[in-house]
This record gives structure tokens, sequence and C-alpha cells, in this order.
């Protein structure tokens, strides 16, 4: 399916209704469906959404709301996720599938201008290795000022979906004004409004024409290693991956991956931990810090989907 460039499309979650008759008959040729969050939501309403979407013939296209902040191996868990709500909602490979990246309910945005934009390019990587078309949504000034989006745009190109509203006397407008839209490269919609036509949904523009299809599409290859993990002694899953964590405070180094095992060291703000595994369980995400004489120590670096600092 196939939508030319100056159509206007909405973005709907569990906040708006199932059916989206009325936004089809207001001139919406495309709706962008909420499919989920983090790794434990999924929205209720999708497959009915999409359902309506394609009866009303809107091209459909999802969303996944990241909280992966700056971690990337939080980020590939929560892509693919992501495209497993996306099929069981009915959004097939082929279509497109964003990244909803912004501030905010168990996301940060201020965990490095370089780290974010590889956590966001791990989570873009892995939707686009199952077939579908990546985008990458938020607002210009976190873009511009917290993420080096050249690096996704770089591999991606025109991919960017962005959310800026025009104000004037202190009233929003509700129709797009390409005088004033600031400029922004690789840029493919644009959200103008949240309340289009007084429907209460998110008002969009495309600036390119969409095409979707049923079938995996052509995409750029991926060089990622080869996902090797390992169970330990307690029963607990590992998984290898070299990075630096930050913290933002005083974090106990243990001599085993539990709040029980003997602490043997400490880091604090401003130290980096080098880190060869992570594993999540009981609650948090634990690193591996390689030590002296071939001996570990072992940190928590996240508990549950907040992080305790930045990685890189």
């Amino acid at each position: 399916m196939e939508v030319a460039k100056r159509s206007y499309g909405v973005d709907v979650s569990d906040w708006q209704v199932s059916n989206l008759s009325a936004m089809a008959a207001a001139g919406a040729k495309y709706a962008i469906v909420k499919v989920s969050e983090g790794l434990n939501y999924q929205n209720p309403k999708a497959q009915g959404q999409i359902s309506s979407a394609k009866a009303n013939n809107m091209l459909t296209m999802g969303y996944h709301y990241a909280r992966f902040s700056a971690s990337r191996s939080q980020a590939v868990l929560e892509g693919n996720y992501a495209v497993r709500s996306a099929k069981k909602a009915g959004i097939k490979p082929g279509s497109y599938l964003a990244c909803d990246y912004e501030e905010g309910s168990g996301n940060s945005t201020f965990q490095g201008y370089s780290a974010s934009a590889d956590a966001i390019l791990a989570f873009i990587d892995t939707v686009a290795s199952a077939g579908y078309k990546p985008l990458l949504y938020s607002g210009k000034e976190i873009l511009t000022k917290r993420v080096d989006v050249k690096k996704v745009t770089g591999k991606y190109g025109t991919c960017l979906w962005i959310a800026s509203y025009e104000y004037k006397s202190g009233t929003r407008l509700d129709n797009p004004d390409f005088g004033w839209f600031p400029s922004m490269d690789n840029v493919a919609i644009w959200q103008f409004t949240d309340n289009w036509r007084s429907l209460n949904v998110d008002g969009n523009i495309s600036l390119i024409d969409l095409k979707t299809d049923d079938k995996p599409v052509s995409k750029p290859t991926v060089k990622q290693p080869a996902s090797q993990s390992f169970v330990d002694d307690l029963g607990d899953t590992w998984y290898q991956e070299e990075g630096k964590f930050y913290p933002n405070d005083t974090i106990n180094i243990r001599y085993g991956a539990r709040t029980t095992s003997d602490i043997i060291g400490t880091v604090t703000k401003g130290d980096c931990v080098k880190y060869d595994a992570y594993s999540r369980h009981g609650g948090y995400v634990w690193i591996r810090q390689p030590r002296a004489n071939g001996q570990y120590g072992y940190l928590v670096c996240r508990k549950g989907n907040d992080p305790w600092g930045r990685f890189e």
C-alpha cells in the first residue's frame, strides 16, 4: 500500500478509541498504532485499532515506547519485544515500526549524546533485521541536543518522525505551516498537533511517500555479533557484552550476583566500570566486572527498567 507525501495521518494508543472510522472520514490516510512499551506492556486496543485502520483503507504502522535509555542490551530486548508485539497485533514485516524515544515513563534521554544514539541504533537494527522499516520518533530538541541523530540517519536515511507544534499568540495551530516547520534533515513524518480536527488524536503529515507491503523488504545489512550466553552455578543466564557503565551514585560490588552476596568493594559517581556480561534476574540487571587473577565482581546497574547510571 502507498500513501503520497503531504497526506494526513494519526497516531493512536489505548487513550484513543478502537474504531478509527471518524479519523478516516476526516481525511486520515494512515494510522500509527502503539503496540508495546518497555518489556511488559502491550496495547490492549492495538488489534482492534489495526483492524479498523485496515478496514478503512488506511496504511497501518506501529510504534513502541522505549524504556531502554542508553542501554544497548536493553534496546535489543525491547526491539525483539516490539517485533513480537507488532506481529501479534497484525502489523506484518514490510510495514513501518517506530521507536518512540522520549523523556519519562521509565526512559531517560540524558544518558549521553553518543550512547543514546547507539542504543537507538541497537533497537532499530533489531527491528530492521526482522523485516520492518524503522522510524525514530521524538521531539526536535531531544534529537538535536541529546542524541547524535546523524548516527541514525547516516545509516537509515529519511527515517525521522518529528513532533513539533507551532504556537501563535499562545494558540497552537491545527493546520501545518510549512513556512514555519523547523528545518531538519531526513524527516519522513511531522506530528504538528495533539488534537487533530477536535478528534482527541495527534495529527501528522507525511513529508515523503510512504509505502508498505506484507513481505520483508530489502534493508541495510546489520552486522551484529552472534549472541552468546551461558548459565552460571546459580542457574542464572548471562549474555556476553562488552561495555562501560558509569554509576550515578555509590553501588556495592559483590562476590556473587545476589543482594545477599558478600561486598568486596564499591564504585561511586564518576567511576568507569568495564563489564563483559549482563544478567536479568530477581528484579535487577547485573553486570559482571572482570578483576585480577581471573576473578569477577558483580554489581547492579538497573532495578527493573530504571538505570542506576549510563552506559557506553
